[in-house]
């Protein structure tokens, strides 16, 4: 199914699953992601629909994220997911709070027949992120830690999204990201940490 035709799909499930704030939050994000994959010549719509079902799963019960997830290793097609789920059940210290990623993904393929890899890849990796993510998933990671209702998004972070490049940008996104999560004592994946060293040795 293309993303033209999924869009209205995921609206009801968004009002379906999430709570209000989530469904805001989820709708920025989509603006923001359609906004940058036209900056960046990515298909808007794709972008704009993984952003809108990025967090689909968030509020459902934590057992029901991880049996869902774990679902991708007999899923077709889903092996990356898969090895995403396995990764994050090494790190269950915090892992429950970014497990809904993987979920979304798998109930995009199987309930909506999404086939397209990058935005499975971007809804999957848009918390834990990835040293080789396509430029959608860093997309997606760049708007959902960047929606203007963060509390540590102010006016002059938002004007980084029409200056910096992709993956200036998405560096940028990973230190006001990680910088909260130190601040509030939260574990950070080893994922996260593994791309932002990529990207700051290929600043060197």
């Amino acid at each position: 199914m293309d993303s033209r035709s999924l869009e209205p799909l995921v609206r009801g499930n968004l009002n379906e699953f999430c709570k209000p704030s989530r469904i805001e939050h989820s709708l920025s994000v989509a603006t923001m992601a359609s906004r940058l994959c036209l900056r960046f010549g990515l298909d808007p719509e794709d972008g704009y629909v993984a952003g809108l079902a990025h967090d689909l799963m968030k509020d459902k019960p934590v057992e029901f994220q991880w049996e869902l997830a774990r679902e991708a290793a007999s899923e077709p097609g889903l092996d990356f997911i898969a090895s995403v789920v396995s990764r994050m059940d090494e790190e269950r210290s915090f892992a429950d709070k970014i497990i809904h990623g993987p979920a979304a993904a798998v109930f995009l393929r199987r309930e909506r027949e999404l086939r397209n890899h990058d935005m499975l890849e971007a809804v999957a990796l848009h918390s834990s992120a990835s040293a080789s993510m396509s430029e959608l998933a860093k997309i997606i990671f760049v708007a959902d830690k960047m929606e203007p209702r963060r509390a540590y998004i102010a006016q002059a972070e938002l004007s980084q999204v029409d200056i910096l490049d992709l993956d200036a940008l998405l560096l940028y996104a990973l230190n006001l990201s990680m910088g909260w999560l130190r601040k509030n004592d939260h574990a950070i994946a080893q994922s996260t940490l593994d791309l932002y060293n990529a990207l700051t040795m290929s600043d060197n």
